[in-house]
């Protein structure tokens, strides 16, 4: 390849070859033109008999066409393109010399792109052409301009707006989270010649403190507009809001739980969220159920409502007898209470001294018969008493009998 950049004089005549030479073989560094050779030219120990041979050095062209580059261009045109780069025409041209920029473009193209050697060192477009989607389309994309559109104005009243510090020309509020934030930076200048890597350090924290304020702010506004917070709190107060679906206490609960994620999505996306999550566990709750009956060794919907049926009978009934047993256990245990205080005040009578023992005082109460109370009687009192009503007895009977 250095041949062909190379410059060769002719030996006899001393002018330069820029085509087809003639090398002599028997004397070192012996070249002619093709002049002195047909002429016989002879000089020194060159004899016009030595053996010779015909040189080129890149004047012939390779590809038959159109253009007729010679080797020495091609070689200059691969070089430049390896040199800067495919696209860069102007210096390619440059670099070869003699051909303009929208030659070098075409002869590359139609010798090394599109001709016989492309073809054999390049794979088919097809092949390696990737499926390209367009992400910008209407469709909810990725890349949709639906996606980032501007979120529709905020739905309320003037006095509302002066109230709250809304200005719907500028979109904006009056004051802004973390109002104050700007006075880390306010004061704040570098001075390389008396600052050190310390003091340099500490302001780019303060600017890095700054930047996350701001991204706390966007943050925050992305939440309230998206989630329309503002109209939903003046909402809340009017007369005239109307009426949503009751929400069940699992529900209530679940969604409050649920609420951390909110910040990781758009209103639209969050409510998708909870109502997949909500379906995925009725249909968990479903399955449970259908296991359940497989069981029970049913395979038809049909016998699910009669299953369910007896289901519900024998349940009644089991409610009725642990009813019953529930009553009847009580009961007992009334029963239980009620013997162990007639013992307890059974021993407290019957421990206590007489003279130590209080009269129980009842009250009296109107339309209702007095208490005869009964007093505790000895064993010899209890005799005595029979005795005498026995007497009476017997006396009645003898006057019953005189008359």
């Amino acid at each position: 390849m250095a041949d062909l950049y190379a410059k060769y004089n002719c030996t006899y005549c001393q002018e330069d070859i820029s085509g087809l030479r003639v090398r002599c073989v028997e004397c070192p560094d012996f070249d002619l033109c093709l002049q002195c050779f047909s002429a016989g030219a002879e000089i020194g120990p060159h004899k016009n008999d030595h053996s010779y041979q015909f040189m080129d050095s890149g004047t012939i062209s390779i590809f038959n066409g159109r253009g007729n580059w010679t080797a020495r261009e091609q070689l200059r045109l691969l070089d430049a393109i390896e040199q800067f780069g495919f696209g860069n025409w102007e210096d390619i041209s440059k670099h070869i010399e003699t051909r303009s920029p929208e030659e070098a473009k075409e002869e590359y193209i139609a010798r090394y792109l599109d001709g016989n050697i492309g073809k054999h060192t390049w794979p088919p477009t097809e092949s390696y052409k990737p499926n390209l989607t367009d992400q910008t389309k209407s469709d909810h994309g990725p890349l949709s301009p639906d996606l980032t559109s501007r979120l529709p104005p905020l739905d309320i009243t003037p006095e509302e707006a002066a109230q709250l510090g809304y200005m719907p020309q500028r979109d904006d509020f009056e004051r802004d989270y973390n109002h104050e934030a700007e006075s880390l930076v306010s004061s704040l200048f570098l001075n390389p010649a008396e600052d050190d890597d310390l003091d340099i350090a500490l302001k780019l924290a303060q600017v890095d403190m700054y930047t996350n304020n701001l991204r706390e702010r966007a943050r925050r506004k992305r939440v309230v507009r998206d989630y329309q917070l503002v109209s939903a709190f003046f909402a809340s107060s009017r007369k005239d809001k109307t009426m949503k679906r009751k929400q069940s206490k699992e529900e209530k609960e679940f969604r409050d739980r649920m609420r951390v994620f909110a910040q990781f999505y758009t209103a639209q996306e969050y409510e998708q969220f909870l109502t997949n999550l909500e379906r995925e566990r009725e249909l968990r709750l479903r399955l449970s159920e259908l296991y359940r009956y497989r069981e029970h060794g049913i395979t038809r919907h049909e016998e699910c409502a009669h299953f369910e049926q007896v289901i519900a009978q024998t349940q009644g009934q089991n409610d009725a007898v642990d009813h019953w047993h529930e009553k009847k256990s009580a009961f007992v245990n009334r029963l239980y209470q009620f013997a162990f205080h007639l013992g307890q005040q059974w021993a407290v009578h019957t421990n206590t001294p007489p003279h130590l023992k209080k009269k129980r005082r009842r009250k009296k109460l109107l339309f209702h018969r007095p208490k005869v109370h009964c007093k505790r009687l000895t064993q010899q009192q209890l005799l005595n008493q029979s005795n005498q009503s026995q007497s009476d007895d017997d006396s009645s009977q003898s006057v019953g009998g005189a008359g």
